[in-house]
């Protein structure tokens, strides 16, 4: 299965994946992904007791799972036009869409986080430990997107990782606008 082949050995089986790109499969694994992580997380939430928004938050998963896979391959796609290497876009799609399975093992992570917190108490040293082993997945997510985009786009891996970034520079934008315009309202 290609899906356990990117967190085996990521590097050639997103290059197999790019050779012969399936967008249906893509977009199979990051509804899946965002199925699996909603339930984990509607789990934790209810594991942790916090309440309805917990449960809100992840029923959105999978929604927020493929407007981000949808978005990240437009920004994408646009930033390798920069270089020279657009027109890829279904492409990438269908090969970036297994990277999402790296979201699961963040889900599973935040439901043994809230099962040692419900065991232990609130500010266990355990639990702390394990939000703590969330960030080192996120980067894992980040380094399976530039290989991903590698493997599509061939382009070296710095300007690789400057385009797996720009989904980031973009909510970061939207937030510092947001916020932005409601302190001017605020403070008129």
């Amino acid at each position: 299965m290609n899906a356990l082949g990117v967190l085996v050995r990521p590097r050639s089986t997103l290059e197999s994946l790019a050779a012969a790109p399936n967008l249906a499969s893509g977009f199979s694994v990051v509804l899946l992904s965002g199925l699996v992580s909603a339930g984990i997380s509607a789990a934790a939430g209810a594991l942790a007791r916090s309440g309805v928004s917990s449960v809100v938050t992840s029923l959105l998963l999978p929604a927020l799972f493929v407007l981000y896979w949808l978005v990240e391959a437009w920004l994408v796609d646009a930033g390798a036009a920069m270089l020279g290497r657009s027109g890829q876009r279904r492409a990438f799609l269908a090969v970036s869409g297994f990277v999402f399975v790296a979201w699961i093992a963040y889900s599973l992570l935040t439901l043994v986080e809230a099962a040692a917190e419900h065991a232990a108490g609130s500010g266990s040293g355990v639990a702390t430990g394990l939000a703590w082993l969330t960030l080192p997945v996120l980067c894992w997510f980040l380094a399976l997107t530039v290989l991903a985009i590698r493997a599509v786009y061939d382009v070296p891996t710095l300007n690789a990782l400057a385009l797996a970034l720009l989904p980031y520079a973009t909510i970061a934008a939207a937030v510092l606008l947001v916020t932005a315009g409601l302190t001017a309202v605020h403070g008129s």
